[in-house]
């Protein structure tokens, strides 16, 4: 007999639990039974791929950690405030405070990613560290006639700080730098990389998608229009997303549900109204895997709240010659509740030219981002690519 059949009968009269209460506590379970992870150097995130992101070209070694940004340098991202017992509360204040927002409509929807990224190099006898910056600008259409637009810009690689420019001037400013790679590392992954000051290698695409699927498949093959009729109530949300879920969303039929819903927090980052993101929000407070970090500053400089919601800690990450452990946080609007930066990676630890606390890469939405009327149009100096842009 299971302990919820043994209650019942011990309970006759007591109302039976809600379907949310039930998998809340399953879930609960679940996660105590996971044996805790150690940090170790053998951990290696499991970067995400998918069409609105950068991660196939930040594995390339051409692109070497392709990133995007609207400042020049990498600032460390203050250590996360202590939250108190019950620190979700905080997504639930902020969930309340979403619902009154107003439902934006326009004909496209536009969001540029926005990625930053620390790489060591060296010239002559010095060393030091490039910010090597590109951009992704997706224009996602309402009406499924319209085409897709995507282009991807290399906006620069210079040196990443004042003491990092006067390095690099002091070995002579030369116009290639040799990347310092961990031993090992084949030749043709650790390339000399070209120093650039301007945008360049612009590529893009103009196609209707079949269907309209969006490019973001982690939740499965959705459209805008099945976005739309996602209900803005959290337990009814959660089990839409249980039909997602045994339909194979996301291509992970394998994984459990509660895995797949941990993941729901990618509709923070969707076109999707407040009412939807609200009960987003309301549907992660009650996961064991969400965590509030506490309030910070962006790396672009921004107030946001930080937040985890997967496993965030005990990955390691190439920084030159060392494998340095790295800890990840995702940080909301503290109004909007959307997704301001994402796979903000945080050195936990030091290592030659690194400095504990420095944001490594982490991939973030311009300012721009949103629902316009505006058309997108082929961008000067930009090549019409015959493949999908990653």
């Amino acid at each position: 007999m299971d302990e919820l059949t043994l209650l019942a009968r011990a309970l006759p009269d007591a109302p039976p639990p809600s379907a949310e209460v039930v998998e809340r506590a399953r879930a609960r379970l679940a996660a105590a039974r996971e044996e805790p992870v150690r940090p170790s150097r053998s951990g290696r995130r499991d970067r995400l791929v998918w069409a609105w992101t950068l991660g196939t070209a930040m594995a390339t070694a051409a692109v070497v950690m392709a990133v995007v940004t609207l400042v020049s340098s990498l600032a460390p991202v203050p250590a996360p405030a202590v939250v108190p017992a019950g620190g979700n509360e905080a997504l639930l204040r902020l969930a309340d405070e979403v619902a009154k927002l107003p439902d934006d409509r326009g004909a496209y929807w536009r969001r540029p990613l926005l990625n930053n990224g620390l790489i060591r190099v060296k010239a002559g006898d010095k060393a030091f560290n490039v910010l090597s910056s590109s951009r992704i600008d997706l224009w996602q259409p309402r009406d499924v006639r319209d085409p897709v637009h995507v282009e991807r810009w290399e906006q620069f690689v210079r040196p990443a700080t004042p003491a990092d420019e006067r390095a690099w001037r002091a070995a002579g400013a030369p116009s290639t730098v040799q990347r310092v790679c961990t031993p090992g590392t084949p030749a043709g992954d650790c390339k000399k990389i070209r120093m650039r000051s301007k945008p360049s290698d612009c590529l893009y695409t103009h196609a209707a998608e079949p269907g309209g699927v969006l490019g973001d498949r982690r939740l499965g093959e959705l459209t805008l229009a099945d976005l739309t009729a996602l209900p803005g109530d959290a337990a009814l949300l959660r089990e839409r997303l249980r039909a997602y879920w045994k339909a194979g969303g996301g291509g992970m039929v394998r994984e459990s549900f509660e895995k797949y819903l941990s993941r729901s927090w990618v509709l923070l980052e969707l076109p999707v109204s407040p009412s939807v993101r609200a009960a987003a929000l309301r549907l992660l407070a009650g996961l064991p895997t969400a965590k509030v970090r506490g309030s910070v500053t962006d790396p672009m400089g921004r107030q946001g709240l930080a937040v985890t919601f997967v496993k965030s800690e005990g990955f390691t990450a190439d920084f030159g010659a060392d494998e340095v452990a790295e800890r990840y946080v995702t940080i909301l609007h503290p109004r909007t509740g959307a997704v301001l930066a994402a796979n903000v990676s945080i050195a936990a630890e030091s290592a030659e030219g690194l400095a504990q606390g420095t944001v490594m890469h982490y991939q973030a939405w311009a300012p721009e981002a949103g629902w316009t009327d505006e058309r997108p149009e082929r961008p000067r100096g930009c090549r019409l690519s015959d493949r999908p842009i990653p």
